[in-house]
């Protein structure tokens, strides 16, 4: 079977960390969602058999109004053969998936989440600049799975200078008592032209310069 990934460029705020293509303002969300349905269109060809796996990724897709997925869904399935059994994720933020969105999600043909929790402390968040918080990160787990989204993955960050062995494995020990069946964990990467890259960059240049200024005797 094939499969189809579909990128949504449009986040609520930008992580310090973050190199992907996106955009904080949502003006021209209409009309990106029209462009998606035009590719999709364009390359209806590309794919002759069954679709198994839609994916969302982005960006934050849970930003995007249910309008817009309905459009989309509605382009995809007039165009291709999707399998009744489809895997159709969404990669979501906490702060999104509040009972409204859930809902009208659950009215698609989604059934799998992808949420990007990225660690279940405060501080850790508000470090990597992230929208959501502590609280959000686990009501939304329960209040998706409350709804009938059983399949959810979740994503944590490890290697970053906040992060204890001993919060680490509390931040794993929380995603197996919520019994998410999938977790994907990638270590803080500094890539270039990021918000983090250029305060490591900040941070050493004011290091050097304090290193340069002569010490009195």
């Amino acid at each position: 079977m094939s499969g189809i990934y579909i990128h949504i460029p449009f986040c609520k705020k930008a992580c310090s960390y973050c190199d992907f293509h996106f955009s904080t303002s949502l003006k021209y969300v209409d009309e990106m969602t029209d462009a998606i349905c035009e590719e999709i269109i364009r390359k209806k060809s590309r794919i002759t058999d069954q679709v198994g796996t839609i994916y969302f990724g982005g960006g934050t897709p849970s930003v995007l109004p249910s309008k817009g997925f309905e459009k989309i869904f509605n382009t995809i399935t007039k165009h291709f053969s999707v399998s009744s059994d489809a895997e159709i994720t969404i990669e979501a933020n906490p702060d999104d998936l509040d009972a409204k969105k859930i809902n009208e999600l659950r009215k698609l043909p989604v059934n799998r989440f992808s949420i990007g929790i990225q660690s279940f402390f405060d501080e850790d968040l508000i470090w990597m600049n992230r929208a959501h918080n502590a609280g959000e990160a686990e009501s939304c787990i329960k209040r998706s799975q409350d709804a009938g989204f059983e399949n959810l993955s979740i994503d944590l960050i490890y290697g970053y200078p906040l992060l204890t062995d001993n919060k680490w494995l509390r931040n794993i020990n929380k995603a197996i008592e919520f019994q998410t069946p999938h977790i994907s964990a990638y270590s803080l990467t500094v890539e270039p032209r990021t918000a983090l890259a250029n305060a490591i960059k900040k941070a050493n240049s004011l290091l050097l310069m304090m290193n340069k200024v002569p010490r009195n005797s």
